[in-house]
């Protein structure tokens, strides 16, 4: 993995994250989603209301779990500058690695939200939206970079809109890709390398060394 495994603090919080998510997942295949209350999930995650409302809004969000955002603003600045290696789809990987970081780690939490969101159309469409915000969060920031580093050239910002739209599909493409690997995965790896791999390998195709 490549950054550092996170403190004791830190695993402490994301095993509390983890367990909301896997009683809320839980309560709604066994029992319905009207079985599904912010009581019944605290008191089967085993921490108090106030707690639960600590981690996450309402027990919709418990449910669909976290997507990933750009809140690193210190990774977002240094690709909209041009870096971190000059290459924007390598460096997008990395603006996404940042993001994803934060997701839990789970892959039965992944099969079991599939499964509740295969029941539940009006979730699914939530999350479906959520994603295409996360997609036109990326292509804000890949605008903001091919507009710094088009300046002096004359380049219509339809163009740019147009490449941005594409190059966040592209990434969004990946991350899929990443987390199907991953899910389906029998060894003990972790989703951020996973990102890795296949933007490295998007790479490869694309600098045609495959071909």
């Amino acid at each position: 993995m490549s950054d550092a495994e996170p403190g004791l603090r830190e695993r402490k919080r994301r095993a509390t994250r983890l367990a909301i998510q896997q009683a809320a997942l839980r309560i709604a295949i066994e029992d319905g989603l009207p079985a599904v209350t912010v009581d019944e999930i605290s008191r089967r995650a085993d921490v108090s209301p106030r707690t639960f409302f600590n981690y996450f809004p309402n027990k919709e969000a418990a449910i669909l779990g976290e997507d990933p955002t750009l809140s690193d603003d210190a990774a977002r600045e240094t690709f909209v500058a041009g870096g971190p290696k000059g290459d924007l789809l390598a460096d997008v990987g990395t603006l996404l690695v940042h993001a994803t970081r934060e997701l839990i780690e789970e892959r039965g939490l992944i099969e079991e939200r599939q499964q509740v969101l295969r029941a539940a159309p009006e979730l699914f469409s939530r999350r479906m939206e959520s994603m295409k915000e996360f997609q036109a969060e990326v292509e804000r920031a890949i605008v903001a970079r091919l507009e710094g580093l088009s300046s002096g050239s004359v380049v219509e910002p339809e163009v740019l809109r147009r490449r941005a739209r594409l190059a966040s599909l592209v990434a969004l493409a990946t991350l899929r890709h990443a987390w199907w690997e991953w899910s389906d995965s029998d060894t003990d790896t972790h989703l951020v390398d996973e990102l890795e791999r296949s933007f490295a390998d998007l790479d490869a195709l694309v600098s045609r060394s495959l071909v």
